[in-house]
């Protein structure tokens, strides 16, 4: 049958049987039709318009970023802590150091001392065998002149522990590193290549005891410790702080009470999702030859860790 006349004619078959070719195109119009319903029912329970989908898509990192900026607690306010490790009989310091949160600044600021540093007539070794990490404390504060707010007091096995739960990070050695110290109930090894590797708990310890007591190289122990602290105290590990911080408290002796946790837990949470966005400062640590810290140490721990 014809329709119309001119250029253009429609023919439609007498036939009633459809060809192969009507076949596959009725039934690709039946694959649209029905993901066209599907599509556009998923488009109303999951988004509020069209635009809407299309620009979630576009979201750039920086906009992300601030985002997450913007649903953080505000914190203010600096906490200083005075962190130590001994041998497992509580009788030697390997290392010791100094650790701010700057909440104010978003900052990390740390300074490596010495266990053989002179604290009035005395020395930090001497102060801890006599009165331990409470009463070391309390004599730093007095001797350096602000307020140190707690101490965490580690052997060394519960250092490790603690690291290695956290994790572990990415350490750029200058040097390559084989030592080993053979004394009889407190030896240690360490074998650290030069270059970029992935350091944990035995490693991180070994390196701070290195630094402190066979080269005594503060500046390197400082930078040890900056690099370990936002990438060990992540935002994955937030999830877990609960957990994580009843094993600090088993693994250490320390004031830092379950009330203190669960106050600061604001300032923990925008370090740990800030944990690559933090600033990091050492203080220069330097001694003269009768192990007292210099005046410009002195002055710039001071400027740093006042409040």
């Amino acid at each position: 049958m014809k329709i119309f006349k001119n250029r253009g004619d429609i023919y439609i078959s007498k036939s009633k049987k459809m060809s192969n070719q009507a076949k596959i195109l009725y039934a690709l119009l039946a694959v649209i039709v029905v993901f066209t319903a599907v599509f556009t029912a998923y488009l109303h329970k999951n988004y509020s318009s069209a635009a809407d989908f299309f620009a979630r898509g576009e979201v750039t990192t920086t906009e992300k970023e601030e985002n997450i900026k913007e649903i953080l607690p505000e914190t203010e306010g600096k906490t200083n802590f005075l962190v130590m490790e001994t041998d497992e009989n509580k009788e030697k310091i390997h290392y010791i150091f100094l650790v701010q949160a700057d909440r104010d600044n978003r900052a990390y600021k740390t300074a490596a001392l010495s266990p053989d540093m002179s604290v009035g007539d005395s020395t930090v070794q001497k102060i801890y065998t006599a009165s331990g990490g409470a009463g070391l404390k309390a004599k730093l504060t007095e001797y350096l002149g602000f307020e140190i707010d707690y101490y965490a007091d580690f052997e060394n096995s519960g250092f490790v522990e603690v690291v290695n739960k956290l994790g572990s990070y990415v350490y750029i050695s200058n040097e390559k590193i084989d030592y080993s110290d053979n004394k009889e109930d407190d030896k240690y090894t360490l074998k650290i290549k030069e270059g970029e590797q992935t350091v944990s708990g035995s490693e991180t310890s070994n390196l701070l005891r290195y630094f402190t007591e066979k080269t005594k190289n503060y500046s390197a122990e400082n930078e040890l410790i900056l690099k370990a602290l936002p990438e060990l105290l992540n935002e994955k590990n937030y999830e877990n702080a609960d957990s994580l911080f009843k094993l600090f408290m088993k693994n250490c002796t320390t004031d830092i009470t379950v009330r203190d946790f669960e106050n600061g837990k604001n300032g923990v949470m925008v370090f740990c999702t800030l944990s690559t966005d933090l600033t990091l400062y050492s203080a220069a640590t330097e001694f003269d030859d009768t192990n007292k810290l210099t005046d410009t140490s002195v002055k710039n721990i001071k400027g740093y860790f006042s409040k």
